[in-house]
């Protein structure tokens, strides 16, 4: 878990000075037979952002082995976009257009999963912004209440980043409310710059040598 923690850390760095975390929480058990859960993080803003999804946990269900996507079936080049649900899903603003994943499971009684994401905006246009979806497993429908078909929307406009930023969906045809967004304690609280992260990370292991000899 540690190890983990430190490898997010050194990952969220290069893109941004400090990181937010929050749980996402969504009913799916009114959901029967496979079905396609998906991610964007649409490149609008020149400024970098990096998201992480972590610790998913389909609560009775399981994921599909080998059906992890990062094209959108050809759509995306898959640039910014790596993992799976088992080990976790990163997606980074280095597409033109957008980092994408897609990914079938057979659903539990619920869904949650960790999501630490950047906020980064260079201040003029349209900002960068992360969606989630859920569709059936052929992808020909996806359930969402409103018309872009995400049932989770937030755009990375810069600033504080409290879960009320969040914009919801529920997917009235399909039974299910809209996800829960809480915000939990940062894994990645104000990040140092490269420099000082280079001798932060040297203190760490020093101390952890130190403690090793203290056991010995």
């Amino acid at each position: 878990m540690k190890v983990t923690l430190l490898t997010t850390a050194f990952v969220l760095a290069a893109a941004t000075a400090s990181a937010s975390s929050f749980q996402v929480t969504l009913d799916t058990s009114t959901l029967i037979g496979v079905q396609t859960l998906g991610f964007g993080l649409t490149n609008f803003d020149s400024a970098s952002n990096t998201v992480l999804l972590t610790g998913f946990d389909l609560d009775g269900g399981t994921v599909v082995a080998g059906s992890e996507d990062c094209t959108f079936g050809g759509t995306f080049s898959g640039a910014g976009c790596s993992g799976d649900l088992n080990l976790g899903v990163t997606l980074e603003g280095l597409d033109p257009t957008a980092a994408f994943f897609t990914q079938q499971f057979n659903p539990g009684s619920s869904l949650s999963f960790t999501m630490t994401t950047s906020n980064n905006f260079s201040g003029s246009g349209i900002p960068d912004q992360f969606a989630m979806y859920l569709c059936d497993g052929g992808l020909t429908t996806c359930y969402s209440d409103d018309a872009t078909g995400a049932l989770l929307l937030l755009d990375l406009s810069g600033g504080s980043l409290p879960a009320s930023r969040f914009v919801t969906f529920a997917a009235g045809l399909q039974g299910l409310d809209a996800p829960i967004v809480i915000e939990v304690v940062s894994q990645v609280p104000d990040v140092p710059e490269p420099g000082t992260l280079l001798l932060l990370g040297s203190g760490v292991i020093g101390a952890m040598a130190k403690r090793r000899r203290r056991i010995v």
